[in-house]
């Protein structure tokens, strides 16, 4: 097995053990789904045994979990010596992004006129993912992201702070039964849905919707009462905050705030093409106002 090929087959195992699925590991690393099956399949043989069984997700077997950890230093050293040489002055080529929509939509592209004034030569690719491991995987460059990570090799900075309340239409009648509306799917589990949950825990929700804009949008149109950030409010119309206590909602939590992170490995946090996406997006969350 030839060097080039062996590292192919060990970024693969990877990606696939990181994502938890040949479908995203092939979306990741460019190639189709049957070339990862492939890799996958030639790493087996090579080893002898399998390394990961294949259920949904995959499990790593205790051969495959040594693998990886073996594996991940590697991944780390090519990503910092990818870093390196793109270590030039010269403003140029492309930067991910990734952050959560609503990031993307209410703070970001409203200024983006203004980072390609400052840098021309520079390309942005803007990603609505959630997944930290981008980061680690060298998917992006840069994270803004509503959780601090705990992984070591990823640094991290305070760049924000996102502030909620319970808001209604002003058109809507508030009584001990007001409707509640909240989040569903992939963000049921948000902290602040959670929140929701123990204030309304006396009565299901009306709604439940898997996207915050969206749910903003209910609460415009007067369909009950729900928690959300403030920063969203300020694009509503006709949206005002309650007393917990003027919707028979729990008054004992105090109500959530997350603090807002950017977020960049380690091996590429003084690449200066990074360096200026970070200044940029910090400029533009210290002038945005508090959400």
């Amino acid at each position: 097995m030839g060097v080039r090929m062996e590292w192919e087959l060990l970024r693969t195992f990877e990606a696939v053990a990181r994502l938890g699925s040949l479908t995203a590991a092939s979306k990741a690393l460019g190639v189709s789904q049957s070339t990862v099956s492939r890799h996958l399949a030639r790493l087996e043989e090579s080893a002898g045994s399998p390394l990961l069984l294949r259920e949904a997700p995959p499990r790593l077997t205790e051969r495959g979990s040594s693998l990886l950890a073996a594996v991940q230093p590697m991944v780390e050293a090519a990503l910092a010596a990818r870093s390196a040489l793109e270590d030039t002055p010269e403003l140029r080529g492309e930067l991910t992004l990734t952050t959560i929509g609503e990031m993307v939509r209410w703070k970001l592209t409203p200024r983006l006129p203004e980072f390609y004034r400052a840098f021309p030569h520079l390309r942005l690719r803007i990603l609505a993912d959630n997944r930290i491991n981008s980061l680690a995987a060298g998917e992006a460059d840069v994270a803004l992201r509503m959780v601090r990570p705990e992984r070591g090799e990823l640094v991290a900075r305070k760049v924000g702070t996102a502030s909620y309340a319970l808001f209604a239409a002003s058109s809507l009648e508030l009584h001990s039964e007001t409707p509640w509306l909240g989040l569903a799917g992939s963000v049921a589990g948000i902290p602040e849905q959670r929140h929701a949950e123990r204030a309304f825990a006396t009565r299901p929700p009306r709604l439940l919707i898997e996207d915050l804009e969206s749910l903003g949008l209910a609460v415009e149109a007067g369909l009950g009462v729900a928690l959300l950030p403030r920063g969203l409010v300020e694009r509503l119309h006709g949206v005002v905050e309650v007393a917990p206590r003027r919707v028979g909602a729990r008054n004992s939590d105090r109500l959530p705030s997350r603090d807002i992170w950017m977020v960049v490995h380690r091996s590429k946090q003084h690449v200066p093409k990074v360096r200026a996406l970070m200044g940029w997006l910090g400029s533009v969350m210290t002038d945005s106002s508090p959400s």
